[in-house]
């Protein structure tokens, strides 16, 4: 790790422990978190070969309890039965290596060690930190700060904390706009309904709803759901984020026409409820600055001003390349961080904190907003029952609000018609409800 690698580190771990902000950070001679002037807060400095030994799978730890008693936390380098945080001659010396592994999941620099790749090419949770360690449901950089904070309040009593208000961030990828985009798909869609799906009831409610979007395009299913999403959260209070694809026609991987007027009116509708309109990017915009540029201006161009918030399309992400093509770009908030393959917190935190640019040695400008869960990672991916769905997600939540942090959770949707409507009741809606009542 360079200076500016722990100096940034440093900074994540205080911004969550003390949201206050009364903290500077320092290096040399040995990095250290200073709170209100006096109070020094002094960390191992990391080492190559702990860093090696943890990216390898064979870092030691002991467990400790979370601040609260909930949950144990994984410390690294702590020896057993040593305390993890002592207090001697006025400072706070910490006894662990927390650098290295909360450094290795903020700035993604993990992903950077293993070339293996899935088919969409992004760096699996298979070969993840988080599950060498199973540290997935943890969010394992907030709870040392949160331990961190607990640890400096009882022992020096003048400290005054305020505590962040978490938050439930409810986002929704627009990978399809239109179930009948034209008389073709249509009728592909209904016949599918009844000779695919074998099912007739589902494909006469098809047939019913293509007559309806003749009339209103607004009474498409897929344009509905996202109405529908619109309205469950403006009830709810909630700041709905709606990522929509700008791609057209004869692009690839063009599932609608963002240029449409269908689309734009679309748009502006969710425009003028004050929601964030951001930048679904396609599949190879990750690593390619000119698409990403392109597609970027295109939606630019609908919205009427400048889009500065982005999700990658299929979560796709290279961690030396993409951080720094946002930067340029102009984006200034993500939320691509989550694994597709399981649920919980890849980057460690659920805080939203500044990205890292790897190659270039320095902190980017772009927020990074790390997705906790996707309903695709449910139905699909982990083959949950709706309870068990519902179970997991709530669980998450609860962490989420005990490190003060945000639960970002993308829906579709798609995720709200056919033999999906259920999930949509009974998971979505039902948490919804159990955010209100937390």
């Amino acid at each position: 790790m360079t200076l500016n690698a722990i100096r940034y580190t440093l900074g994540c771990l205080a911004d969550v422990a003390f949201p206050q902000g009364n903290f500077s950070v320092e290096v040399s001679p040995v990095p250290a978190i200073v709170v209100d002037g006096c109070i020094s807060i002094k960390f191992p400095v990391p080492t190559n070969e702990n860093m090696s030994l943890l990216l390898n799978g064979s870092g030691c730890y002991s467990e400790i309890y979370s601040y609260d008693n909930k949950v144990k936390v994984k410390a690294f380098g702590l020896a057993e039965g040593k305390d993890l945080f002592t207090l001697e001659d006025g400072a706070v010396s910490v006894n662990a290596d927390l650098l290295s592994v909360s450094f290795a999941l903020l700035s993604r620099y993990a992903e950077t060690c293993v070339d293996k790749r899935d088919k969409y090419g992004r760096f699996a949770y298979s070969d993840s930190l988080v599950e060498k360690y199973n540290l997935i449901d943890i969010p394992v950089v907030d709870e040392y700060a949160m331990l961190l904070r607990k640890f400096v309040c009882d022992n020096f009593p003048a400290v005054s904390i305020s505590p962040r208000k978490p938050k439930f961030i409810p986002t929704h990828d627009i990978d399809f706009l239109f179930r009948f985009p034209n008389f073709g798909k249509a009728v592909k869609t209904i016949a599918g309904d009844l000779f695919k799906r074998k099912s007739l009831r589902m494909s006469c409610k098809s047939l019913a709803a293509y007559m309806k979007s003749l009339c209103d395009f607004r009474r498409d299913p897929y344009v509905s759901a996202v109405y529908e999403l619109l309205k469950v959260s403006v009830e709810n209070k909630l700041d709905s984020q709606f990522y929509f694809k700008a791609l057209r026609n004869k692009d690839f991987d063009s599932t609608y026409n963002i240029l449409s007027q269908k689309s734009r009116e679309c748009i502006k509708d969710l425009q003028s409820q004050g929601v964030t309109v951001g930048l679904h990017v396609g599949l190879y915009s990750f690593g390619d600055k000119f698409i990403f540029t392109m597609e970027k201006n295109r939606l630019e161009m609908v919205c009427g001003h400048g889009v500065a918030s982005v999700r990658q399309h299929f979560l796709r992400f290279d961690a030396r390349k993409t951080p720094q093509i946002w930067q340029d770009c102009g984006i200034r908030s993500d939320s691509t961080l989550g694994f597709p393959e399981h649920e919980g917190f890849r980057c460690g935190t659920c805080h939203p904190y500044r990205l890292y640019d790897i190659e270039n040695d320095c902190v980017t400008d772009v927020v990074e907003h790390p997705l906790v869960a996707m309903d695709t990672t449910l139905f699909q991916y982990r083959n949950l029952t709706e309870e068990e769905a519902f179970a997991s997600i709530c669980s998450l939540y609860e962490r989420c609000v005990a490190v003060e942090g945000d639960f970002v959770l993308l829906w579709h949707n798609t995720t709200m018609f056919g033999e999906l409507e259920n999930w949509y009741k009974n998971v979505y809606l039902r948490f919804l409800e159990y955010c209100r009542r937390y």
